[in-house]
């Protein structure tokens, strides 16, 4: 087949659907498939891996957007220039999928619609732009839909969007490489400066005002309440709030204790988990549609701890695979790292359930087979 993916923004930038959308093509393109992809940037064209990529510069963009009014007539020109089997277009980021939807059905060519999670803005004015979005331009996106596949099992039982078109919507997982995610020695305290006898609390997640939903200033309020002076909280991720973070840190009197990275590559990333002693997702509200981290952490044999919102809930099996605690509860969180913290055989236990889990039910290669086989069904 001939795949035209259709995504706002794609890897280098980081991201939990940034990654998706790239392992989804790449293990498509493996499986013998031509995959373009069109996102935003200020190249031109690229080619990465056998992935041809196409970034449209946006002239504006609002609130993580890019805005592109001749996107139709890009996309459009495209798909009257090569012949593609289908496009593939990807949410929550609002306008490309909607563009990609029109522009398919324009030059009619089936169109399949992955939706990762419902479009959610907590400040006005975006929480009333976002309104207006769900109420109209999404909605005729879900109508015109071919299929729908959402890797979120939260958006596929409950998102309020989608409840009209479940006849026509699969949920497919993500995945990991767990021969790439895996157990294994790490020299990331030594590196930092960390005492080899130290545990480490981590949390991966970008930290800017598009992601305050991401309960940063909830974890570090419950870090507060571990007195351990060999317990160290490690931020990993790169974004504006920062400073902010640093200065609640310091008013709490865990400066010392708390270790901001910045942006890592995967590599780090890998090692940092390995080096961890469980990963915190202390998310605030259900914005989180699955949490790539969780899969990844528990990948690399790591008990979790996540909050009962969103994705988070049907990712982590409580009690076996991580904890769950109330979100925005600082209490009950700083109890659930005391737990795993105070009881280490037990940790390891929920740590080596979640790496099994992970091989029985997330792998890209199946991911992959699985979007495979809605494209196949919906041109044949």
């Amino acid at each position: 087949m001939k795949i035209l993916i259709v995504a706002p923004y794609f890897p280098p930038r980081a991201g939990g659907v940034e990654h998706y959308t790239y392992n989804i093509s790449k293990n498509l393109l493996d499986m013998g498939h031509k995959i373009t992809v069109i996102t935003s940037a200020n190249k031109s064209a690229e080619e990465d891996h056998g992935i041809m990529i196409i970034r449209i510069k946006s002239r504006v963009s609002i609130s993580n957007t890019p805005i592109d009014l001749t996107l139709v007539s890009s996309i459009s020109n495209i798909l009257r220039k090569e012949t593609f089997d289908v496009v593939n277009a990807h949410t929550p980021v609002p306008f490309y999928a909607d563009m990609a939807a029109i522009a398919s059905k324009r030059m009619k060519v089936p169109f399949v619609l992955t939706y990762h999670n419902d479009v959610i803005k907590e400040s006005w004015p975006l929480r009333t732009l976002s309104s207006i979005y769900n109420k109209t331009l999404l909605q005729l996106t879900l109508k015109s839909s071919d299929r729908i596949i959402t890797p979120s099992p939260y958006v596929h039982n409950e998102s309020e969007m989608i409840n009209k078109f479940l006849e026509r919507t699969v949920w497919i997982p993500p995945g990991v490489d767990t021969e790439v995610y895996k157990p294994g020695r790490s020299d990331w305290k030594s590196r930092y400066g960390l005492p080899e006898n130290s545990k480490i609390i981590l949390f991966v997640g970008a930290m800017n005002r598009g992601h305050t939903h991401k309960g940063v200033d909830v974890l570090l309020r419950a870090f507060s309440m571990i007195k351990d002076e060999d317990t160290y909280l490690v931020l990993a991720g790169a974004g504006d709030m920062i400073p902010h973070y640093k200065r609640i840190s310091e008013s709490f009197g865990i400066i010392d204790r708390t270790v901001f990275t910045g942006f890592i590559d995967e590599d780090t990333l890998i090692d940092l988990y390995r080096a961890s002693d469980m990963l915190v997702m202390p998310t605030l509200n259900i914005a989180e549609g699955f949490g790539m981290v969780l899969i990844e952490a528990n990948a690399c044999g790591k008990p979790v701890i996540g909050s009962r919102v969103g994705g988070i809930k049907y990712v982590i099996r409580d009690g076996e695979t991580g904890l769950l605690v109330p979100p925005g509860d600082p209490e009950a969180l700083a109890d659930a790292i005391r737990r795993l913290i105070e009881d280490p055989e037990k940790a390891e236990i929920i740590g080596q359930n979640g790496r099994k889990m992970v091989e029985k039910n997330y792998t890209w290669k199946r991911s992959a087979e699985m979007t495979e086989r809605v494209f196949m069904e919906l041109i044949n």
